[in-house]
């Protein structure tokens, strides 16, 4: 833990602390029982609460380092006047550097618990309109992939890029909430200074909040034409074993009756009776074949042009 004193009041940082660590930060900073309790039980929602003499801010972080952005770690701020205490809980590895982002420069210097808050709620929400950005680009590529027919589309993808756009939305859906719910309480501490960069942050979020809000819309619609074109391929797949079986059924059904004990059969008697049947299955075998190739059931017939809209490109996916 990081504690620092100075005359305007006591600023501490915590990674992942134990219930010793949790105990000595309430006695140190007069900590409400319900604070304490939601450091102990770990991950919560975001949100902004007012708890006897503190404002209680928990938000979700995102991480770039590793494979999915949209990480589970956390940044829980603490603060009034004159103290603030920031507690970072989640894996190590992934954990932003709040005391480097603190004491960069920027366009709001920090000299209060504030202007600190302020500073890592502008950090962690441009961090999130930057993945709305970027999942915004990915969503173009999947539509591409789903509308093509000429592609078969990675269903794993589509259902992680959903994943990661709820992740999105329920983080800054929820402190937007979060923020207009207690903004009287914030502008009674940021100042006439600070409110335009809260009221730009605010806007901010409200923005990435109908991003993600319309991404899902565009993704619902993603997911409704992929499970038709999955729906049309197994239908596809069922009309061409229906045609090889039946292209298969001709001779058997043939062989099976000239299979039969009897002599009165025509062309039983004839010395180039077997001759006539072979051919007579191979010719119709072949025009059983040129009539399901017609129809489409032993793939697209020649020259005929592919459904959909197949003039996008993409990235080639196979089942």
């Amino acid at each position: 833990m990081t504690d620092t004193r100075t005359n305007s009041g006591v600023w501490a940082r915590s990674v992942n602390p134990d219930a010793g660590e949790l105990e000595r930060l309430a006695e140190q900073f007069g900590l409400h029982p319900l604070i304490v309790d939601d450091l102990a039980e770990g991950r919560q929602e975001p949100k902004l609460e007012r708890l006897a003499e503190h404002l209680h801010l928990t938000l979700w972080d995102v991480n770039w380092s590793g494979t999915d952005p949209a990480t589970h770690s956390d940044i829980v701020v603490v603060f009034n006047d004159r103290d603030c205490l920031v507690v970072q809980q989640g894996p190590a590895d992934e954990l932003r550097d709040l005391d480097e982002l603190l004491r960069s420069d920027g366009l709001v210097p920090v000299t209060s618990p504030i202007s600190a808050v302020y500073r890592i709620i502008d950090a962690v929400v441009r961090d999130f309109v930057e993945l709305g950005a970027e999942v915004e680009r990915e969503l173009e590529e999947v539509e591409e992939e789903v509308f093509d027919s000429r592609i078969h589309e990675d269903y794993r993808r589509i259902y992680r890029l959903r994943q990661r756009i709820g992740r999105i939305d329920r983080a800054v859906s929820g402190l937007s909430e979060a923020i207009m719910s207690c903004r009287g309480e914030i502008e009674d501490l940021m100042g006439p200074e600070l409110g335009p960069y809260f009221t730009h942050l605010e806007h901010d979020l409200d923005g990435v909040a109908k991003l993600a809000g319309a991404e899902h819309a565009a993704l619902d619609a993603a997911v409704t034409s992929h499970e038709s074109n999955v729906s049309t391929r197994q239908n596809q797949d069922m009309r061409t074993i229906s045609a090889f079986a039946a292209l298969l059924a001709i001779p058997t059904v043939i062989g099976g009756i000239y299979g039969m004990n009897f002599k009165n059969l025509p062309l039983v008697q004839w010395e180039f009776g077997w001759l006539a049947v072979g051919v007579a299955m191979i010719v119709l075998d072949l025009a059983a074949y040129a009539l399901f190739r017609h129809r489409g059931w032993l793939g697209r017939r020649r020259g005929a042009r592919p459904s959909g809209n197949d003039t996008s490109t993409g990235r080639m996916h196979h089942d």
